[in-house]
């Protein structure tokens, strides 16, 4: 009997330790909380490289166009750039044929070229006259398309380029004749201004600026 409770009591003693060292195993291994692996993250998908869309070109307005092109023309004009102003006026309304306005702007700029060419000549400054007379005629086929609204035309160029073209050449030579060689080589450069090929007045001022050095030079 005794050995038997002797038994029982070993039995125990060894369950209640197998029991504690259970426990003591299981609070060292196990952490709070189950490891999770984790997740792979998913590839961002890229966006494909974008074609830029091309820019299309904004459709000028004519109207707005022909104005610019008055605003420039009137802007040399009054600056005296009367070449200048007729490029313009012409490649406008090259373009835009059928523009009312804009063809009378072109018109209102020659007839002011040619009223400020006869002031000139009321003047007496037939030199700048000439000048003026001249761009007018040499321009002349740019006014295709003007004719019967313009208040002149080659005829009416080409005599008033002959006035200007006599009347300094004669002036120049009574100058000569009273010895004024100064006065007669200003009046003859005049007509070259506007005539440049003028080949006699070319031959005037030439000998008149020879006989003002040999007068220099007797001095």
């Amino acid at each position: 009997m005794n050995g038997l409770k002797v038994r029982f009591f070993l039995f125990v003693l060894i369950l209640m330790f197998g029991i504690q060292s259970c426990a003591e195993m299981r609070r060292w291994v196990s952490p709070e909380g189950p490891v999770q692996t984790p997740v792979p993250a998913k590839p961002v998908p890229q966006e494909p490289d974008r074609i830029p869309t091309p820019v299309k070109p904004v459709p000028q307005d004519p109207d707005q166009s022909s104005a610019q092109a008055v605003d420039y023309a009137r802007k040399h004009a009054e600056s005296g750039e009367y070449q200048a102003a007729i490029n313009i006026f012409f490649d406008a309304y090259r373009k835009q044929p059928q523009n009312m306005p804009l063809m009378e702007e072109y018109v209102r700029c020659l007839d002011g070229i040619r009223s400020a060419a006869d002031e000139m000549v009321e003047r007496g400054d037939l030199s700048a006259a000439g000048k003026l007379y001249y761009v007018l005629k040499n321009n002349h086929a740019k006014f295709k398309g003007l004719e019967q609204v313009l208040s002149f035309d080659t005829s009416y160029l080409t005599a008033k380029l002959d006035f200007c073209r006599n009347t300094l050449t004669k002036q120049g030579f009574e100058e000569y004749r009273k010895g004024n060689l100064n006065k007669a080589i200003v009046l003859w450069q005049g007509v070259l201004a506007f005539d440049p090929q003028n080949s006699d007045m070319k031959d005037a001022v030439r000998t008149a600026t020879q006989q003002q050095k040999n007068l220099q030079e007797k001095n």
